[in-house]
C-alpha cells in the first residue's frame, strides 16, 4: 500500500505537468515573460493612453480589413514553397491542403503556447495526412528557416545602408547575428553533399555526449533532418524556391506593414515610405526571433515603435501602428489555424504534448 501512494502521487506529477499545464514549470517561459514585460515598459514608458487611444481611432479601417489576406496568402506560400523543399523525401507529390493545414495550425500554435513549439507541431500534423515521416518534414524546415534568415539578411543589409549611423547598434549587432546563423544550415548541407557518412558520424557523435535518452533521439533524427537537409538539389529546384522566397518577403510580408502606414495617415515620399515599410518589416523580424510570450506580445510593438522613430513618426502614433499591426496579425493567423486544426483533428492538448518532436523518426506518424 505505501509503494502504491509514492507512484500515484509521482502519476499525478507528471499529468500535472503535461499538457499545456507544463509550460508553468519550465524556466524558459518565465524568462520570455520578463523580456515581454520589460519590452511592453520601454515601448509604453512615455506614451499617454489617451494619445495611444486617439491615434488607434483615428485609424482608416478599409487598409487594415486588407491585410488579412496577405496574412493568409504568406501561409499558403509558404505550403507552396514548402512542397517544392519537401519533394526528396516524399514518395508521391504533397498535396497543397494537408501542407497548408499543418502549416496554419504551427502558426496559430506559435501564437498561442510559448517556446515556439509550433514549429515542432508544423512538421507532425503533415506527417498526420501523409506519408512523410515528421523528423524528415522538420529537416525541411531547418532550410526553410535558414532561406528566411538568408531573405531577412539581404533586406537588413539594405536597410542598414540606407539608415547608416541613425539604426541603433543593437539592430546592426542582431542583424549581423542573423547573417551569421543563417550560414550553417548551408555549411552543413554542403558538408552533406561533400561527405554525407562522414558528416552523420561526426553529428552523431556530437548529439550522443547529450544525456540520457535525449543524445538517442538526437542521432536518430539527425538522419531524417538531413535527408531535409538535401532538398535543394538542382538549378531549377533552387530557382523556384528563391523565386517563391523573394516574392514572400518583398511582397506578401511587406504588404501589411505598408497598409499600416497608409492607415495611420503616414505622410512619407515614396522613397522614404518603401523604405519604412522594410525598415519596419525587418526590426520585428529580429525582434520576434527573442524569447518572448507566445504570439510575440511587447516585442512586436517595441520594435514598430524603434523603427517608425527613424522616420520621426510621434510615439503614440508608433505605437498604435505596432498595436493594430499586431492584432491583425494574431487574430487572423489564429482563426485559420483553428479551421485548419478542426480538419485534421489535432487538439490543443496534442499540440501542446511534451512528447511532440521527442519520438523516433518511426513514430511520428
Amino acid at each position: 500500500m505505501s509503494s502504491e501512494v509514492p507512484a500515484r502521487e509521482a502519476d499525478g506529477v507528471r499529468a500535472r505537468r503535461g499538457g499545456p499545464a507544463r509550460f508553468a514549470f519550465d524556466w524558459r517561459v518565465w524568462f520570455g515573460l520578463l523580456v515581454t514585460a520589460v519590452a511592453l515598459y520601454w515601448t509604453l514608458r512615455d506614451v499617454p493612453l489617451r494619445e495611444l487611444g486617439a491615434s488607434l481611432a483615428s485609424a482608416h479601417t478599409v487598409p487594415l480589413l486588407l491585410m488579412i489576406p496577405f496574412h493568409w496568402l504568406g501561409l499558403w506560400f509558404r505550403a507552396v514553397r514548402w512542397r517544392h523543399l519537401a519533394a526528396p523525401i516524399a514518395q508521391d507529390t504533397l498535396p497543397l491542403g494537408a501542407l497548408y493545414r499543418a502549416t496554419a495550425v504551427g502558426f496559430m500554435t506559435i501564437n498561442i503556447f510559448p517556446l515556439r513549439i509550433g514549429e515542432l507541431v508544423r512538421p507532425w500534423v503533415l506527417s498526420r495526412e501523409t506519408n512523410v515521416r515528421g523528423s524528415a518534414a522538420l529537416g525541411t524546415l531547418v532550410l526553410e528557416r535558414a532561406i528566411d534568415f538568408t531573405m531577412l539578411a539581404a533586406i537588413g543589409a539594405v536597410v542598414l545602408s540606407a539608415h547608416t549611423a541613425t539604426l541603433p547598434g543593437w539592430v546592426r549587432s542582431g542583424a549581423v547575428v542573423f547573417a551569421v546563423l543563417s550560414c550553417v544550415p548551408f555549411v552543413l548541407a554542403l558538408a552533406l553533399r561533400r561527405n554525407e557518412e562522414a558528416t552523420i558520424v561526426l553529428l552523431g557523435r556530437l548529439a550522443s555526449a547529450l544525456p540520457g535518452h535525449t543524445g538517442e533521439r538526437a542521432v536518430d533524427l539527425i538522419a531524417e533532418v538531413c535527408r531535409g537537409l538535401g532538398a535543394l538539389q538542382g538549378r531549377r529546384a533552387i530557382l523556384v524556391v528563391l523565386g517563391y522566397s523573394v516574392f514572400i518577403w518583398g511582397c506578401v510580408f511587406a504588404a501589411p506593414f505598408a497598409l499600416g502606414l497608409l492607415a495611420f495617415g503616414v505622410d512619407l515620399p515614396p522613397g522614404r515610405f518603401i523604405l519604412a515599410t522594410y525598415t519596419t518589416l525587418t526590426f520585428t523580424a529580429l525582434a520576434i526571433a527573442t524569447p518572448s510570450a507566445p504570439g510575440f506580445v511587447g516585442v512586436y510593438h517595441f520594435a514598430c515603435r524603434e523603427s517608425l522613430k527613424l522616420f520621426g513618426i510621434p510615439s503614440a502614433t508608433a505605437v498604435a501602428y505596432g498595436t493594430a499591426l499586431h492584432l491583425f496579425y494574431w487574430f487572423p493567423v489564429t482563426f485559420f489555424g483553428l479551421l485548419a486544426a478542426l480538419r485534421t483533428g489535432a487538439r490543443l492538448s496534442d499540440l501542446a504534448s511534451p512528447e511532440l518532436g521527442k519520438a523516433h523518426s518511426g513514430q511520428h506518424r
